[in-house]
């Protein structure tokens, strides 16, 4: 693994994923970090950002396909997950009641960071070191783990493998960021809607 990617996985748990939850979690961190955070990592890949046909990536239909039908089977491992262990509260359900930033962040932030770090990042070093199964699992388990929810390790983890798929078969992270935000979307007009 390079350098940089190391650096962005240092920063990324210490000031995004769950360090501050666990750590020092409070409105300032809350509303500050994940941006910071996204900004950082951001730079810290701007050589191969600056490398993307943007055009292409957003006008290529697969794309679009893939977040779809990735959407469609994360949906259904939240439900398999329900079934199984019953409904349960996600750790970002007080944090939305106490942070109204926080849904911005579940919905915009949130799929940027995570799909960066557990797709691109540990998947894909995984990935090509040894094969998509080692990688996926490895980093899915990484990913569950990283909500801090047992109730919910399941899900997480079924959803962190099709993310791992919808990357590998788009060769790009935007199907994945697209699906990903849009389950982060749908969980938060569920739960608001069921008051």
């Amino acid at each position: 693994m390079n350098k940089r990617y190391a650096y962005i996985l240092i920063i990324f748990y210490l000031f995004s994923g769950p360090g501050p939850i666990l750590f020092f979690l409070n409105k300032f961190t809350v509303s500050f970090l994940p941006i910071v955070t996204l900004g950082v990592i951001l730079f810290i890949l701007k050589n191969e950002i600056l490398l993307i046909d943007f055009n292409q990536v957003i006008r290529n239909i697969k794309n679009y396909s893939l977040a779809f039908n990735g959407l469609k089977y994360c949906i259904f491992s939240h439900a398999l997950s329900t079934l199984i262990f019953g409904f349960s509260e996600i750790v970002t359900d007080d944090l939305i009641n106490s942070y109204l930033i926080v849904s911005v962040n579940t919905v915009i932030i949130a799929p940027i960071l995570e799909e960066t770090v557990y797709r691109k990042i540990i998947f894909g070093f995984l990935n090509k070191r040894y094969n998509f199964w080692i990688g996926s699992i490895a980093s899915s388990f990484i990913y569950s783990i990283g909500h801090l929810s047992m109730d919910r390790f399941l899900a997480y983890f079924l959803v962190g493998m099709i993310l791992c798929f919808v990357y590998k078969k788009a060769g790009n992270l935007f199907p994945a960021m697209l699906a990903h935000a849009s389950l982060n979307y749908i969980s938060i007009l569920v739960r608001t809607l069921n008051g």
